[in-house]
């Protein structure tokens, strides 16, 4: 996604060069001529009604419901999976965002093995052996 002055500099660019969009991607690198003509339209509907456009997303979950997640991530076994299957939301990866950004210090990686001595392992070779 490119900035507003980016996309500002490629519509100033457009009507400079005569609305030709082959001279302003080959001034630029970017966008597309499609992309381009929509920045344009989007310029002149701006300029006509005055506001400005504003590609401004909503977020998903509301903030009680990320803090909720992540309260359940760490009170329950510390699973994405399962906090994602109990309570319906988000998917792993969402959690564990929001664990990165809400409770870093209690949302650690885990470390898949368990780690024996060798005399603990000459051990449990011992014990099957009998």
């Amino acid at each position: 996604m490119y900035s507003r002055e980016k996309r500002m500099k490629a519509v100033e660019l457009y009507i400079k060069f005569g609305k030709s969009a082959a001279a302003v991607i080959r001034e630029l690198g970017y966008p597309d001529r499609k992309t381009l003509r929509m920045w344009c339209r989007e310029h002149i509907g701006e300029q006509e009604a005055g506001v400005l456009h504003r590609n401004i997303r909503t977020p998903k979950f509301t903030e009680e419901q990320k803090q909720a997640a992540v309260r359940h991530y760490r009170e329950n076994g510390l699973s994405y999976t399962g906090t994602s299957r109990a309570l319906g939301y988000p998917n792993g990866e969402t959690l564990r965002l929001w664990c990165r950004e809400l409770a870093p210090e209690g949302c650690t990686k885990r470390k898949g093995r368990l780690h024996y001595t060798e005399e603990r392992k000459r051990e449990a070779v011992e014990a099957t052996r009998l």
